[in-house]
């Protein structure tokens, strides 16, 4: 009988990198290292990124750390202890796999909780070597004399320093990393498990704008399937109160959880929410715990083929489905009254009386601010004034403002059109949940009108 002997050549590792898909995730991976070792103490998470200088740092105090022992093991693929279902990381392979998609360089310096000896692990090529190691590179090195860009460890205090030089071709933005983090840890940083830096500047959890509008639903801890516990909250998101910046966003639905960090977000559990207007407002978040559903390699899904997981949606979409009610009768509840719709046409015809002044004003002439007048004539004639009627004159229409010639008359004319609207806005507050348009934010080189739907 031929024996077979399985091996995993490293261009297999090499591939498995590219999965990431952006520097956020690939250096969350190395921040959940930290949360394996924390062994419920409190953490400090120092991140530091310099594009320019081609180097890239995370460093973790406070956690157990390693000693050189737990060093070789942590370099091993797939190997070492066994994990415990408190730990966010699951297979042994996460951090070494993104320290392969961001850089060529790797160092790694360790100090395990209670020693003295700190050690240290550093490969030059270990972004695209393609042979395995053949002998250990692990030595022993003095932390006094080393330069901590960030935040040096105390004494007796376990750390691991995660250095990466030679940055791959990404896009390595700093406030979209922080804002990932913010999200991402959001429950493990509010719940005071750690404090994570980026650059010398605090991270602070990201603040979920709920609405009081529908009643929030809690999900008390439940057992729903074997090893599987859920708990968590429903309800309502104001997204009027989101903050507008880069990388901000909610989806629709509920955010998951493992182990106080987020792996997906935006879950249905079979309710159809997009594109559903007020159903748009639905969110809420979710723990899951224990050692019967596990998140994928990535930490970006779950096994959604196990039948653990459809226990999980069936007992969750019963706790969506009251939420999802009240926002669909909110929808359908929202009608026009008759006297505000009255007022909203008498606005209408208002802004339209504004809009035709303004063609009048620019066709015949207003003064400029320099003092002269544009209205005279090749020849120096005015031009002609148009002929007053009598005639009834049909009410006009509140039209879309998108021609260039709009647009130009609304940024040189745009204070009787300011004060129409502000007037009648005062009258009626909801004029704008029936389409009128009711703001002018002021911006550099002139105004503009934008307007909401309803």
């Amino acid at each position: 009988m031929t024996q077979i002997i399985e091996t995993i050549g490293r261009s297999a590792i090499l591939a498995a990198a590219s999965n990431y898909q952006s520097v956020a995730e690939a250096v969350m991976e190395l921040v959940d290292n930290a949360f394996d070792k924390r062994y419920g103490r409190h953490l400090t998470i120092c991140i530091s990124v310099n594009k320019s200088r081609d180097h890239l740092e995370v460093l973790d105090c406070g956690g157990e750390g390693m000693n050189a022992a737990g060093l070789q093991e942590w370099i091993r693929w797939g190997e070492g202890p066994e994990h415990h279902s408190q730990d966010i990381g699951q297979y042994r392979i996460g951090g070494k796999l993104a320290a392969v998609y961001l850089a060529e360089e790797l160092e790694v310096v360790s100090r395990k909780s209670g020693e003295q000896e700190a050690w240290k692990f550093h490969d030059p090529h270990w972004g695209s070597r393609t042979d395995a190691l053949t002998s250990s590179r692990i030595a022993e090195v003095d932390i006094s004399s080393t330069r901590w860009p960030t935040r040096a460890p105390q004494e007796g205090e376990g750390f691991t320093r995660v250095t990466l030089r030679g940055l791959k071709d990404h896009r390595y933005e700093v406030s979209i990393l922080k804002q990932r983090l913010a999200t991402t840890y959001r429950a493990l940083i509010q719940g005071n498990a750690c404090k994570i830096v980026v650059d010398k500047d605090a991270v602070m959890p990201f603040e979920i704008p709920w609405s009081s509008s529908v009643e929030m639903r809690e999900v008390v801890r439940t057992q729903v399937h074997k090893g599987v516990y859920v708990q968590g909250r429903v309800g309502a998101i104001d997204r009027d109160r989101l903050p507008e910046a880069r990388g901000v966003r909610l989806k629709a639905g509920l955010r998951t959880e493992f182990n106080g960090r987020m792996i997906t977000e935006g879950e249905e559990f079979g309710h159809n929410l997009a594109g559903k207007g007020n159903l748009q407002r639905t969110y809420g978040e979710i723990a899951i715990s224990g050692d019967g559903l596990k998140p994928n390699q990535l930490k970006n899904g779950w096994p959604y083929d196990n039948v653990a997981w459809k226990a999980l949606a069936d007992c969750i979409h019963d706790e969506m489905q009251p939420v999802v009610t009240a926002l669909a009768r909110i929808s359908e509840g929202q009608q026009v009254s008759r006297d505000e719709r009255k007022r909203a046409n008498n606005a209408s015809r208002r802004v339209a009386d504004a809009l035709r002044r303004l063609r009048s004003s620019i066709q015949h002439g207003v003064a400029s601010p320099s003092g002269a007048t544009d209205n005279i004539a090749p020849g120096g004639r005015r031009s002609p004034m148009p002929r007053e009627t009598t005639e009834p004159r049909p009410t006009p229409r509140l039209t879309r403002l998108g021609s260039v010639g709009m647009s130009r008359i609304l940024r040189r004319r745009p204070k009787i059109l300011w004060a129409a609207c502000c007037e009648e806005r005062k009258r009626c507050p909801r004029l704008t949940s029936i389409g009128l348009a009711t703001r002018l934010p002021e911006r550099k080189g002139g105004m503009r009108m934008t307007a909401r739907r309803p």
